[in-house]
């Protein structure tokens, strides 16, 4: 699947490649992010000096393991949905239809708090607002950045005035797109959620709680991506977005799958739209980020250290996903850094190592042969080349920071 090289982009070096348009050309460095402008078709002499200076420059990366900053907590593995692509009851995962209790979710509370600082934390399911007492819990007694992903079917003057109240806590309903585009996410009778997700919308937001969208982007919607990110933002007032493309389940996938390319072109379409609007898309930031900051991005998925996730038992696990697996064992810690870019034999030539990550490890297992999910190539890619020409065009010697505010992770 991967194809790193074409007419306008070419390795020069281990590491510095060219990306051309017209007269003009970047000259890159996948490493420490490092760009040379250069116009008028510059020489080979000139664009071959230029390289090898680059290239020397170029730091030695090692991945260190991450110090922990994040907690994921199943708080039930029940669900009022059956939705198409549900990674719950399409992979059929353990505890399955079990809830946390409260005193397991005190123990989690009591490990966050000895070992998280400046961290955050996230709720989901299936739907954690079925376990509604164990969410509000959690708020109580946290107080860093939450996240709750429900599917928006579950509302109730409590969870309202709780959120009302607590801005650290953003509610991410699952959304993906109009009507047509959410007949895939239904009742577990088989009657349509949408309206009642987008009543429950103008109900929150009349209540100045925190939102977010999340939307998951398959062969139904992806045509219509941009139009459907355009009603987010401009028909539900939504700053806050993730718009996703599917993970591996092991019943129907074929029915929920999306061409990367075409998801790719409407990502590309999408950037500048919400870059004006001041909208926060997830799926962009986290890869145009490490152009203007300079952190290589190690990992996509945050369990090689950086996070720690929790069954309703209150059992720690890498991936509930991975769990499913006959021999899940083998998929250690060793397995997952062995296999992130910077490690993976098959990433090793691909002018995008910096800010893919490799992602999802489940994706990479379920699909491909290298541990990688190669979606990501053809992803990271285009991004790569469209996000070096965006950036050319604004890079006028002021700060990228300010021009690129709310891509960028501090």
């Amino acid at each position: 699947m991967k194809k790193f090289q074409s007419d306008s982009k070419k390795q020069l070096s281990k590491n510095v490649f060219t990306f051309k348009k017209e007269k003009k050309v970047i000259l890159f460095n996948r490493m420490n992010f490092q760009r040379v402008y250069l116009e008028d078709n510059p020489s080979p002499v000139l664009l071959n000096k230029t390289t090898k200076l680059m290239e020397e420059k170029t730091p030695l990366i090692k991945f260190q393991l991450p110090p922990l900053k994040k907690i994921r907590v199943e708080a039930t593995l029940k669900c009022n949905c059956r939705c198409d692509y549900c990674l719950i009851y399409k992979n059929t995962l353990k505890q399955i239809n079990s809830s946390m209790d409260e005193v397991t979710a005190k123990k989690i509370i009591s490990f966050y708090q000895k070992n998280i600082k400046n961290g955050s934390l996230m709720i989901i399911g299936a739907e954690p607002l079925l376990n509604w007492p164990v969410v509000k819990l959690f708020i109580k007694n946290i107080k860093d950045p939450i996240k709750i992903f429900t599917n928006g079917t579950i509302i109730n003057q409590d969870i309202i005035n709780t959120l009302k109240k607590n801005r650290n806590v953003r509610l991410v309903i699952s959304l993906d797109g109009r009507k047509n585009d959410n007949k895939g996410r239904k009742f577990s009778d088989g009657k349509e959620i949408y309206p009642v997700v987008i009543k429950n919308i103008k109900i929150f937001q009349k209540n100045n709680c925190n939102l977010g969208i999340a939307c998951l982007c398959t062969n139904k919607n992806v045509g219509r991506l941009f139009k459907i990110t355009k009603f987010f933002v401009e028909d539900l007032k939504i700053k806050n977005l993730g718009i996703s493309f599917p993970h591996y389940i092991s019943q129907n996938l074929e029915k929920i799958d999306v061409d990367i390319e075409k998801y790719t072109n409407e990502m590309i379409k999408i950037f500048d739209f919400t870059q004006k609007k001041k909208v926060y898309v997830n799926q962009l930031a986290k890869r145009f980020s490490p152009l203007i900051n300079r952190k290589f991005r190690f990992y996509a998925c945050k369990l090689v250290g950086e996070e720690k996730t929790f069954y309703p038992d209150g059992t720690e696990t890498f991936c509930t996903k991975i769990d499913s697996l006959d021999k899940p064992q083998k998929y250690n810690l060793e397995y997952f850094r062995n296999v992130i870019p910077i490690n993976n034999k098959f990433c090793q030539n691909c002018p995008a190592i910096g800010i893919c990550g490799g992602g999802c490890f489940w994706d990479g297992i379920m699909r491909f042969k290298n541990g990688a999910d190669e979606r990501e190539c053809i992803l990271n890619n285009k991004l790569l080349d469209f996000f070096l020409w965006r950036i050319y065009s604004a890079d006028k010697g002021g700060s990228l920071n300010k021009e690129f505010e709310l891509l960028i992770f501090k």
